[in-house]
């Protein structure tokens, strides 16, 4: 196939990539490309679906996000097709909808679960389908949705293409043989590696090198050590949970690994199988961990008022509590002489009290880069004074993350004509702001503690505020309760403060500062003015701007082409924003020199992370090559990979299970019908692979129905206690109960976590992270709760399965001697008798407007399908008198589901 006129759009390693994409020889159509970050993926996979996108074509793209569809269509649109060619599936469209919509040709993007639903209920032609491309290949596992969408892929359509991608390598190779895993489950027998110091790219990339001015900005004395402090807490930190007994595996980590985002995820997953038999305090450390290197990444980025504020909400999650119940444990490394140096240091940036007088002294200490950045600034607009060609003046700010774009752009606006401290007025606006939030909520603290210590009133009943009104009440204390004070203040530099006045510290300092600055340095006459005027409206000129933006992967090609910078300023460092502006200049025929500045604090954790993040893709991709060399990918009689890999052998041997294999050798696959809603497990694609028949439906009763006696209600841990909780379960057994013979609750556990019931209690963790949850349940309650409920249903049967694959081999075994469901049958129970005559298809048409439905107050399985049934939508119930709802589903369902309605929310 001959590629689309590149138009400054390709280079030589592009066009190389493509033309192993597109062989003439169709055996090695099938493909996986790895590419290092910021060396334009997206127009690959663009110029491919561009290839692709003629008549009678049906192209799927899978797992896309919805930000990688919009960016695809945009390069779509540059290369002459539409910025709408890629059109997008999703579950607003009926099934007729996304029926017809497959039928006609052309590139179509749709999300893993309603593909996989669609393949099985045959509404999509798999066999005619083109090609299917994987977007983000690093996430395909032997559990994930995308690997039963290539199974059944493969299953029925052996003559298209296959093409997979990613630019994530690191991901790839972590852990044991994952390439070869991920090649296994895409069916992939071939994989190209192209890293950056790739010999092609290499030589693509250095034609046109920019002028990069590379800027090393040491730290304050106060921020490297405050810097140092923190590290010497992650080390005293990740020390102590390494001393547990219980914990054998993370020899291997230390503080530098600490440093990186997935850190904290890593050392869980190593405790994960031991977490439940942790310690409290052992599960605090891990918790701390994340607070110690958001701590670290914070004082790089914050300004100083931001950061003492940010340490004093952690000294407020800390701070002992009244409550009844609530835990009293404080994190260790809040007592060490590390923390106290960290508060002192925090606050002495901001200001200092004089020892002669009652004076104050305002540090008010700037960020190195501000000042770094605004000789930046001076330099360039002295160059561009000087410059009398016609090339692009605009000036890209390119920062980490939004917080440092609100920061900067405020501080820009007020930094204007005050060059010895540049960022004196943006401090002092936030100081003033700080302090009229401390005082605020003094007040609120003051008065609420007052009326909790009255007999009437009652006591506190949140425990965050009740430890703010402790944090913020520090200030007040008598001098000999000040142990735990973490600031770092000796008892005399701290002014002595009155216990019922705690406002005085705050007045202090009020009176001693400036006047808060105006805002954009607009004073009130310029605010007065009318605001019909159009003396301050009108077009920008884009040669002369300042953009801040911060980083966002592949859409910085887009910014870059559209904005055509004639600076850009690296204020936080990015190795695959430095790709990018590689790829931009060798791309474009740019009249002048692009020049770079690259900032960098020297001697500190960014420094470190930056070069460590690129030894690190430089070995990840090493041991891609390797591994590329010496793996083995099964083969069948005709060359493909086999149907099934060495991750699924154990469920590849169940299907000899399911009656001694007869059914299998006479052709017939077992029957399992499966809601909807399950396909976000993994449970669907092993009973497939096992093979067993999974047909999709929209089942009002159970979740998976295994003979026409026998359903299943299949709950994870976290999903059992918040139906136990909201009695969800009750209703569930009831209905099961009431419709078939063998009604069955099946728990099932983490493959990853231990098959014990005292592991549950971790699941009340927030974002799995070490602290336990205060307001659920404890395990006593909820298997105090399991019993009511087999004391009330006598015929429900609880099976408690340690993993998905532990299911498999439960259903397989549970369907021996018993029929295979009706799918139509399984899809009419619970449904009104009318509704059953009208047939199912209007019923499966909107699953998300009626499960909505289902959970309103008064509605119950029986009438929610009488509701429909009169009821078009959700906008049409909201507008329904409480009459006609009385008259449909009876006088008090109406009356609580017209009341939920019409609840005021003010």
């Amino acid at each position: 196939m001959e590629l689309p006129p590149s138009r400054h759009w390709l280079l030589p390693f592009h066009r190389s990539i493509l033309h192993r994409l597109l062989p003439e020889d169709e055996e090695l159509r099938d493909l996986l490309v790895i590419l290092a970050p910021g060396l334009g993926l997206r127009r690959v996979v663009s110029t491919l679906l561009r290839v692709y996108a003629r008549p009678q074509s049906l192209v799927v793209v899978v797992n896309a996000s919805a930000q990688d569809v919009k960016g695809i269509n945009h390069d779509l649109g540059t290369l002459g097709l539409g910025h709408n060619a890629i059109r997008d599936v999703h579950h607003h469209m009926s099934s007729k909808q996304r029926t017809d919509l497959y039928l006609s040709s052309g590139i179509i993007s749709v999300t893993s679960r309603i593909l996989v639903v669609d393949m099985l209920q045959k509404r999509i032609p798999t066999s005619l389908l083109t090609g299917m491309v994987v977007l983000n290949a690093e996430r395909v596992s032997p559990t994930s949705i995308e690997a039963f969408i290539v199974r059944l892929y493969r299953e029925q359509n052996n003559d298209g293409f296959l093409k997979a991608f990613s630019d994530n390598a690191e991901h790839l190779a972590s852990g044991y043989h994952k390439l070869q895993t991920i090649m296994s489950q895409l069916r992939l027998r071939q994989v190209d590696i192209w890293p950056r110091f790739q010999e092609e790219i290499n030589h693509d990339l250095g034609q046109r090198r920019a002028d990069v001015i590379e800027l090393h900005q040491p730290l304050t004395p106060r921020m490297r050590s405050i810097q140092n402090a923190i590290i010497q807490c992650l080390e005293a930190t990740l020390h102590q949970v390494k001393l547990s007994k219980l914990v054998t595996d993370l020899d291997d980590l230390n503080v530098e690994q600490a440093m990186y985002r997935a850190f904290d995820v890593t050392v869980r997953r190593h405790l994960d199988p031991v977490w439940h038999r942790l310690s409290p305090a052992t599960r605090q450390l891990v918790g701390d961990l994340y607070t110690l290197r958001q701590l670290l990444h914070a004082l790089l980025s914050y300004d100083s008022v931001s950061f003492y504020e940010y340490l004093e909400t952690i000294l407020a999650s800390n701070a002992p509590t009244s409550e009844p119940g609530a835990p009293q444990r404080q994190s260790q490394w809040l007592m060490s002489d590390e923390a106290n140096l960290i508060f002192h240091e925090a606050r002495a940036r901001l200001w200092q009290e004089k020892q002669d007088d009652e004076g104050m002294s305002f540090e008010l200490e700037e960020l190195p880069k501000w000042k770094l950045l605004a000789k930046v600034l001076d330099e360039v607009e002295q160059d561009i004074y000087r410059d009398d060609s016609s090339s692009s003046h605009t000036i890209l700010i390119m920062v980490q993350s939004e917080r440092t774009v609100a920061q900067l752009r405020t501080w820009l606006s007020l930094a204007e004509g005050n060059t010895a401290s540049p960022g004196r007025p943006y401090l002092t606006a936030c100081l003033h702001n700080y302090l009229a939030w401390k005082k605020s909520l003094l007040s609120f603290q003051k008065e609420r503690h007052v009326r909790s210590n009255t007999p009437e009133s009652p006591n506190p009943s949140s425990s965050i505020h009740e430890a703010l009104r402790h944090k913020m009440m520090r200030t007040g204390a008598p001098a000999h309760k000040r142990r735990r004070m973490r600031g770092g203040m000796s008892q005399t530099s701290r002014p002595s403060l009155a216990e019922d006045n705690p406002f005085s510290e705050l007045d202090h300092v009020a009176a001693a500062m400036d006047p808060p600055p105006a805002l954009h340095g607009m004073d009130e006459s310029k605010e007065e003015q009318d605001p019909g005027s159009t003396d301050f409206f009108g077009l920008l000129d884009l040669d002369h701007v300042i953009v801040v933006q911060s980083y966002q992967g592949d859409n910085n090609d887009n910014i870059l082409q559209e904005l055509r910078p004639g600076y850009v300023i690296m204020y936080d460092p990015n190795a695959s924003f430095v790709r990018q502006v590689e790829l931009y200049r060798a791309t474009q025929s740019l009249s002048s020199e692009l020049r770079i500045y690259f900032f960098l604090y020297v001697d500190s954790v960014e420094e470190q992370m930056y070069l460590g993040g690129l030894r690190r893709e430089k070995d990840a991709f090493e041991r891609l090559i390797r591994e590329k060399a010496t793996m083995v990918i099964p083969l069948t009689t005709n060359g493909l990979p086999a149907e099934e890999d060495a991750d699924q052998r154990m469920v590849r041997m169940l299907s000899t299970r399911i009656a001694g294999g007869q059914r299998l050798v006479s052709g017939r696959r077992p029957r399992v019908v499966v809601d909807m809603r399950e396909f976000r497990s993994s449970l669907p694609s092993f009973l497939h692979a096992a093979g067993m028949e999974v047909i999709p439906c929209t089942l009002q009763v159970g979740d998976y129905v295994i003979s026409s006696d026998m359903c299943v209600e299949r709950k994870t841990l976290t999903d059992l206690m918040q139906s136990l909780n909201s009695g969800r379960l009750y209703t569930q057994c009831e209905a099961m109960s009431m419709h078939y013979p063998y009604p069955i609750l099946l728990i099932e556990f983490d493959q990853d976590r231990a098959f014990t019931w005292q592991s549950m209690g971790d699941v009340r963790s927030a974002h799995g992270r070490a602290q336990a949850a205060r307001s659920t349940p404890s395990d006593l309650d909820v298997q105090s709760k399991l019993v009511l409920l087999t004391l009330t249903f006598p015929r429900l049967h609880i099976i408690w399965s340690s993993s998905p694959y532990a299911s498999v081999e439960i259903f397989a075994d549970l369907k021996q001697n018993y029929d295979d469901p009706d799918p139509e049958r399984a899809a009419s129970v619970g449904l009104d008798d009318s509704l059953q005559r009208q047939g199912q298809r209007e019923a499966s048409l909107n699953i998300t407007p009626y499960e909505m439905l289902c959970s309103m107050p008064g509605v119950t399985l029986k009438n929610a399908a009488y509701l429909a049934q009169h009821i078009p939508n959700i906008q049409a119930l909201c507008e329904t008198p409480l009459s006609d709802l009385q008259s449909l589903i009876g006088a008090e369902a109406g009356r609580k589901l017209h009341q939920f309605l019409h609840r005021s929310l003010a």
